[in-house]
C-alpha cells in the first residue's frame, strides 16, 4: 500500500520534470503505460512457425561426378575399347623350351591385339627386338590408328600347331613354324566409319617367327609367311 501511495504522489512530479503534460488521474496515467508496454512486447515477438519458416533452409550437398565404369568394354561403332585387359606373359613364356617359344609366340600376338584396341604398344615394343621389321610395322599401325582419332576391334590371332627343332640360326635366333587363325576386324575412322573391314580366317601358308631367348624371356627378332 506504502508503494501505491508513493508512485501517486511522485509520478506526476516525474512527468513534469520530463515535459509532459498531466491532465489526467493517475490510475489513467498507469494504465496508458502498461497499454503501450504491451503492445510493444506484442509487435517485437515473432510466431515459432514464423521464424521456422524465415529460417534458410540448409544446401543439398553437391550430387558427386559417377565413377567411371571400371568394367572392359569391347571396341565398336560406338567408340574403342575401354579398361581392354593388358596381356599378361605365362610363366611357361619365360622358359628357354619349345612350349616356352610356343607360349610367348601366342603372348607376341595377344600384344598386337591389345596395342590395336587400346593404343597402348609397350607391352608389344617390350616382346620385341628393336631390329624386328615386322614388329615396328605393328607399333607404328596401332600408334597410327590411334593418333589421328581412330580406333579398332580385332583381330585376335590364334597359334595353332607350332613346331620348333631349338636350334639356333646364324643370328641366335630359334625358329618357329605354326598356323594362324585370326577373328574378323574393323579399323574405324574418327567420325565412327569403317576404315578397314578384314574377315576372318585362317592364315594362307605355314606361318613363321623367329625369336631370341635372353635374359629369362622371349623377345621377336622378325615374323611373317614361312
Amino acid at each position: 500500500m506504502a508503494l501505491n501511495r508513493t508512485i501517486h504522489r511522485s509520478l506526476p512530479t516525474v512527468l513534469r520534470r520530463l515535459g509532459v503534460r498531466v491532465s489526467c488521474s493517475v490510475p489513467a496515467v498507469l494504465a496508458c503505460l502498461v497499454a503501450t508496454c504491451l503492445t510493444l512486447s506484442a509487435c517485437s515477438s515473432v510466431p515459432a512457425d514464423a521464424a521456422q519458416s524465415e529460417a534458410p533452409s540448409p544446401a543439398s550437398p553437391a550430387s558427386s561426378p559417377s565413377a567411371p565404369d571400371p568394367r572392359p568394354t569391347a571396341a565398336s561403332s560406338n567408340g574403342p575399347a575401354r579398361n581392354a585387359p593388358k596381356p599378361e606373359l605365362p610363366e611357361a613364356a619365360k622358359t628357354n623350351t619349345k612350349e616356352g617359344f610356343a607360349a610367348f609366340t601366342q603372348y607376341w600376338f595377344d600384344t598386337i591385339t591389345y596395342a590395336r584396341e587400346s593404343g597402348n604398344v609397350s607391352p608389344l615394343r617390350e616382346a620385341s627386338l628393336e631390329t624386328c621389321k615386322m614388329c615396328q610395322f605393328q607399333i607404328e599401325k596401332a600408334t597410327r590408328i590411334h593418333s589421328g582419332g581412330g580406333w579398332s576391334s580385332g583381330p585376335r590371332r590364334d597359334v595353332q600347331g607350332f613346331e620348333a627343332n631349338m636350334s639356333l640360326d646364324p643370328d641366335k635366333n630359334v625358329i618357329g613354324y605354326f598356323f594362324l587363325d585370326e577373328s574378323r576386324s574393323v579399323t574405324y575412322a574418327k567420325d565412327g566409319s569403317i576404315a578397314e573391314d578384314r574377315a576372318g580366317g585362317r592364315a594362307e601358308g605355314s606361318q613363321v617367327i623367329f625369336a631370341r631367348f635372353a635374359d629369362g624371356r622371349w623377345f621377336a627378332a622378325e615374323a611373317g609367311r614361312a
